[in-house]
Order: C-alpha cells, then sequence, then structure tokens
C-alpha cells in the first residue's frame, strides 16, 4: 500500500464506517413508523440517521483541516517522517502525557516533539 492511500485510510477510515451504518440505517429504520410495536418510537427512530450523518460529516471534516493546514505548513508534522499528525490525545503524565499519531507512519508522537 502506498503511503498516501495509508494517510487517507487513517484519516479518513472512521467516517467511512459511520457513514456505512448511517445507509445501513436509513435502510432498515425505514419501516419501522409500519411496525405496531415500534410505532411509539418512530419519532425518536426518524432523528437517529441524523445525528450520525452529522458525525460521520464531522468525522470527515476535522481530518480534512488538519490535513489542509499541514499541507500548508500550518499544521503539526511527524519528526520521524514529516507526516500529517492526527488529534491530540491524553496520555499519562510518566509516559509524558499528550500526544499525536501519525497518519503516515502510524507512530505515536510526544507533545514535545511536534515540528
Amino acid at each position: 500500500m502506498d503511503r498516501w492511500n495509508a494517510v487517507g485510510m487513517r484519516a479518513f477510515g472512521p467516517a467511512v464506517i459511520v457513514l456505512l451504518i448511517t445507509g445501513v440505517l436509513m435502510i432498515v429504520l425505514t419501516d419501522v413508523p409500519a411496525n405496531p410495536y415500534l410505532a411509539g418510537f418512530a419519532d425518536i427512530v426518524q432523528w437517529v440517521p441524523l445525528v450520525t450523518l452529522a458525525g460521520g460529516a464531522w468525522l470527515v471534516a476535522a481530518p480534512a483541516y488538519r490535513l489542509w493546514r499541514w499541507q500548508r505548513g500550518e499544521g503539526p508534522s511527524c519528526p520521524r517522517c514529516s507526516g500529517p499528525l492526527g488529534h491530540e490525545r491524553a496520555g499519562y503524565s510518566n509516559r509524558g502525557g499528550a500526544y499525536r499519531r501519525c497518519y503516515a507512519c502510524g507512530g505515536n508522537i510526544n507533545h514535545r516533539h511536534y515540528v
């Protein structure tokens, strides 16, 4: 697999999964109002695909913005491979604290080493 294919998979993989789940939910939940046992939940169930679609849109927009900033030279990059870094995650203080995962090499980069 090419390096940039791996970057795309790491950045947008969760969004693809959520959007696939949204499509399945839209198909499955279309029959809920017709079911007499689930008719009471029809008002609530109609919002489930919309909420998952909004979550999927966020999971596309956040990495896209991060990659766009990295491409312009404004975002953090990996000191090992110069690839783009993901969102900051909380880490244990005895292991160095916050870190980011590189989209290109997959390494965990401590907050002190962002370039």
